[in-house]
This record gives structure tokens, sequence and C-alpha cells, in this order.
């Protein structure tokens, strides 16, 4: 492929490690959340049981419909950018007007098993570009349906995520964990994304075995990216052993295979990780998480030249004070890439909230990222920054707003590829 005709580029936004694109996808093992500092509680079995159903009895579902409780929201959100299409040149500016209606279901089938459903739809209405108008609802990310057992000391849960998108850079608020694709002169890529699987938790007290696998389709709807069309094996697997009351330490895997509809840019290939991690929670609700270990990649003949034996880390330093809570994230993986069949990113991500006054929310966050696209004909390398601000204020029990700004700015060592973004949006938002 010649370097001068670009399909495409899918960087993936600077969030915690815990939010990778691929492990949000999976829930994959590797990505356990630095929690609070407290005593761990069991993952199954009796205690893991009352947990759970002490944590439904907190949730505010103002519905009901016989057994089944409902909580609903919707929200109309106001945008700008001053570069609708991440251009280098010729950058054009917009408005957007993102209305959405979002639902939570819960329905308890028995006092331990419970199948939940979030949904949410919305329409994103451009004021210039309209051409960038939605062509159907979209289907907002989060949405999934899951289903809860606990059997003995066996927790299980089945899972089904799906979301259909086509704008690149409004599907979320500033600041938020965004899945962010880096195409250039490009303003719309619609997408259908569906994640199906499972995750078994084997709490033995002291040790805790964990294993999971999904399914996913990721299938592009826009001619131009048709070569992004695949379809994933995931397979995850994890051991700890729990040390004291606020630590714990194991091994955790990941295997994965990936099949592309065609073959014209991007190749098949299988990918494997495995290595040690720890966490600690101190009594000062210092919370610290850190991994790394031996992370490869084998493609099959057509893309051999993107085979790598190369080593993955990560660690991520949270702490909660009584003024604010703060993160530090640092990480060095490997990713599928868009453009060529591997994104080698390092990356470091520190955000900050604080609850500044009472229902009055501020946070910010600051992230650089060094990435290169690799293996095939195409190759890159790009620094990619971006800084955000955001205040939310609930007003009252059911109304809440929030206002956000963003800043993107990309480097890059490829002609025209370079771009700078400024992002204002606005949310106003009722659940019920």
């Amino acid at each position: 492929m010649d370097k001068t005709i670009l399909p495409g580029s899918g960087f993936r936004s600077l969030t915690d490690f815990a939010c990778l694109r691929v492990f949000v996808a999976c829930g994959c093992v590797f990505s356990g959340p630095v929690g609070q500092a407290q005593t761990r509680g069991s993952l199954a079995g009796e205690e893991a049981a009352q947990a759970l159903k002490k944590s439904i009895a907190a949730e505010e579902y103002n519905l009901k419909y016989g057994p089944v409780r409902f909580q609903t929201q919707g929200s109309v959100g106001l945008g700008y950018t001053d570069n609708v299409f991440y251009s280098e040149k010729n950058r054009k500016a917009d408005f957007l007007v993102n209305p959405e209606v979002d639902l939570r279901a819960l329905w308890p089938i028995t006092e331990l098993n419970t199948l939940r459903l979030s949904l949410g739809l919305g329409y994103e209405w451009y004021l210039n570009n309209t051409i960038l108008n939605s062509g159907a609802p979209l289907i907002n990310p989060d949405s999934e349906l899951g289903f809860n057992v606990f059997v003995g000391d066996f927790r299980i849960k089945l899972h089904e995520k799906f979301s259909y998108q086509e704008s690149l850079f409004f599907n979320s608020f500033p600041g938020a964990n965004e899945l962010f694709f880096n195409f250039n002169d490009v303003g719309k890529f619609s997408r259908w994304d569906n994640l199906a699987g499972l995750n078994v938790d084997w709490d033995l007290n002291k040790v805790v075995f964990s294993a999971g696998y999904d399914h996913e389709n990721f299938i592009p709807v826009t001619t131009q990216f048709d070569y992004l069309n695949r379809a994933s094996e995931w397979f995850r697997a994890s051991a700890s052993l729990r040390i004291g009351d606020n630590a714990q330490t194991g091994l955790e895997a990941q295997a994965s295979r990936h099949d592309y509809g065609r073959e014209t840019v991007l190749n098949n290939n299988w990918r494997a990780r495995v290595g040690p991690f720890v966490e600690v929670n101190s009594e000062e609700k210092i919370g610290l998480r850190a991994g790394g270990g031996f992370d490869t990649a084998r493609f099959d003949a057509a893309g051999a030249d993107g085979n790598f034996e190369t080593y993955y880390v990560y660690v991520r330093i949270q702490q909660e004070t009584r003024l604010f809570t703060h993160a530090l994230t640092a990480a060095r993986e490997h990713l599928l890439g868009d453009n060529a069949n591997n994104l080698r990113t390092t990356r470091v991500r520190y955000s900050i909230s604080s609850p500044v006054l009472n229902h009055v929310d501020l946070g910010a966050n600051l992230s650089i990222n060094f990435a290169e696209e690799f293996g095939g004909a195409f190759s890159e390398k790009f620094t990619y920054y971006r800084a955000g601000l955001t205040i939310g204020y609930q007003f009252h029990k059911y109304w809440r707003t929030d206002l956000g700004y963003d800043f993107y700015l990309k480097e890059s060592d490829f002609p025209s590829r370079d771009f700078a973004r400024n992002r204002l949006s606005w949310d106003l938002a009722f659940s019920y």
C-alpha cells in the first residue's frame, strides 16, 4: 500500500490502563481496578451474594413493573468543536445537538441471581456539516445485558455488550473514558460492535481463580473502512493469592484470535500475554496495582513482518483524601492497529476530581502518549496529547448539568497527519 493512501488510523484515547480498548471490551483480568483502602470481600459464595443484595437495595430504581425495577434518564447535549474532520489544514468548525434516552432495568430472578439491562439510544445533529448527521438511532457503548449467577463458591456472569456509533468524538463527555479513532479528514465512521461471553470467579478465600471468554464482532458500515471488519475470540485467566487484608498478588494471562473479513490491509493473527501482578490498598486510602510480563503476536504468512516478542507493563496509583481523589497511570503495551497490524503505545495519564462544594464536582486530566503503528505496508510514529476540564452540578434530586472542555494535539512523522482540536460540551440530564 502506498503510504500516501491512508486507510485510517484507529488510535485509542489516553485513559487509565484499566480502560484500554481491548480490556474494556473484554473485562480482562489485566485491567482490574485499584480499589479503595479496605479489606477485600469475597468474589463468590455467601459473602459476595449478601454484598450484592445490599448493593441492589441501595440502587435507586424508581419505577417497578411486577418484579422488574426500572430507572430512566433523558438528556440533551450541546457541543462545539473547531476541527470537526480532524484536519491539519482547512479546519472546519461545527455545533452539535445530541439528545439521548437511557434505560436501566433490574430483574431479581431469585434472591441471588439477577438479570440487568442497560440501553442508551441517541441521535447526533450537526448544524453546518449536515452530512455527518446520524443515519439511524445510535446505541450507547455502555449498553449491556448481563446475568449474574451464584453457585457455591462460583460467581458466573453472562453478558452481551452492543453499540452502534457514527461520529468520532462527540460520543462521550470530555474527560470520560472514550474510544477514540485517529482518522484524519474523516468526520463519520459508522460501525457496529458486539461482544458476548462469560466470566467465572472461583473464590477459595485466600486464592481466587478467574477465567473468561468473549466473542466480538466489529462491523464497519462506512464502506471506506470495510477492511476493519473482524471477528475476535478473547480468552483470559488469572490466579491471585491474598496477602493479609489489603494486598494480593498473582498471575494473569490473555490470548486472542482475530480474523478479518478480507486481508487487504490487516492480517489475521494470534496474540498472547502473561505475567505477574500485585495490588495493594492501604489504610490511608492509597491504592496501587502494577503488573507486567511477556507480550507476543503471531500473524498468518501474509503479515509475518508484524510478529513481535516483547513486554508489557502497567502501574496505577490512586489516593483518596477528604478534599479530592487523584490517580496516576502509566502503561506500555501493544494493541490492534488500524492502518498497520500493530499499535505500540507508551502513555502516562494524571487525573483529579474534587467535590469542592455541596453538589458540585470538579475534574481535570492530562495525558501524553508515544505511539507507533507497524507491521504491513504502512508505518507511523506519533505523539498524542490530551487535556481536559469538567464541572458538574447536581442541582436537584433528579436533575444534573455538566460542562466540559477538551484539547487534543497530535504530532506525527507522517505528512498531513498532525492536528489540533478544541472541544466544548454542555449536558443537561433528568434521571428518574
